[in-house]
């Protein structure tokens, strides 16, 4: 689901129940849980599925509606009784009373807005990124607010050090001596100067929200000078940076979060975002063909590639992650069809025609 859809449908319900309008929020206790359900199923083998809605209009806001866990539950059993139409007036209906509700000053509605969050982590990822291309992978409660994680906890310890560092394919756990308490929760950081010019910051805040950043000055660096040094046409780029450095940076990030989110997170939904900065003029080094001839990718004019997405717990991670990788590719001006080969090793991806 997109931020947007979420957003808007969050406001234009009230933060209530479209059927009993009891009052939700996104990160409450069970009770108080807003679900965002849909009116036709994500799948087609899934209640009211049935329809020719396509696929990637199944997370939009038309196709949602705001529940209590309850009334979610009573939707998708007796579905016979709630079809499309019944749902969609329900929804219809209860947007306009939350409207008349506004107008008449008897309800207040709390926005979701984190966007003064991403601002200032946005300006620090930039700090500390030291204008080397830099993969960032977060996942962020719905309401940033204080006091959701007790950082001190041994086990947020002991998970924040299950995180493993992108390279050469090596379950490498970061060094739990780069562990320290920060002003935000706690984090293992790092950062190396030249020659090696990379680094590392894995961070889990009070709030919930949690980042997996990786630099990658030095391998950049060495790809960029390996690429130029054939006479590869690089299409003017500036910088080459080797898709399979960033699938993994990904994929590791992917997986350590999916772990909070498993054994830490409380939250029935967070939005996960994926950036990769400093990436103007940059280009992407898929793979050398059978006549040792580089795929490349093409120049990119942005200063941040930035993928958002809405997950709820029940998000299949491995699809998701094949999701997140299609948009890298696409974004290099490539197309990837698979995530594997049959081998296990990252399929890379390769030019439309």
């Amino acid at each position: 689901m997109k931020e947007k859809d979420i957003k808007i449908l969050w406001g234009r319900s009230g933060n209530r129940c479209a059927i009993c309008q009891v009052e939700l929020t996104p990160d409450g206790d069970k009770e108080t849980l807003g679900e965002m359900a849909h009116i036709v199923a994500k799948s087609d083998d899934g209640p009211r599925g049935a329809t020719d809605l396509p696929n990637d209009e199944r997370d939009r806001y038309r196709n949602l509606i705001l529940l209590c866990p309850t009334h979610h539950r009573e939707i998708d059993k007796n579905f016979q009784d709630w079809p499309v139409s019944r749902l969609k007036k329900v929804k219809g209906d209860h947007e306009h009373w939350v409207s008349e509700q506004l107008g008449n000053g008897k309800i207040t509605v709390r926005e979701l807005d984190n966007s003064n969050f991403f601002e200032e982590r946005q300006r620090i990822y930039l700090e500390l990124s030291r204008n080397h291309i830099t993969v960032v992978a977060s996942l962020t409660p719905l309401r940033v607010s204080e006091g959701q994680i007790d950082t001190t906890e041994p086990v947020v310890q002991s998970l924040l050090e299950e995180a493993t560092i992108p390279g050469n394919d090596i379950e490498q756990k970061v060094n739990r001596y780069h562990t320290r308490p920060s002003e935000f929760g706690i984090v293992n950081e790092i950062f190396r100067e030249l020659p090696k010019r990379t680094g590392h910051s894995y961070h889990i805040f009070e709030s919930g929200h949690c980042e997996y950043f990786n630099e990658l000055g030095s391998d950049t660096d060495r790809i960029t000078q390996y690429v130029l040094s054939k006479g590869d046409d690089v299409k003017g780029a500036s910088l080459v940076v080797r898709y399979t450095d960033i699938a993994e940076a990904i994929d590791r990030g992917i997986a350590w979060l999916c772990s909070l989110w498993a054994n830490l997170l409380p939250f029935e939904y967070l939005e996960y975002r994926c950036q990769i900065l400093n990436c103007k003029n940059s280009t992407l080094y898929s793979y050398e063909g059978d006549w040792k001839e580089g795929v490349i990718g093409y120049p990119t004019r942005s200063e941040s590639l930035i993928y958002s997405e809405v997950l709820s717990r029940d998000t299949d991670f491995e699809h998701f992650s094949f999701d997140v990788l299609r948009w890298l590719a696409k974004c290099y001006g490539l197309v990837l069809h698979s995530r594997f080969d049959q081998h296990g090793k990252y399929r890379r991806p390769v030019t439309m025609r």
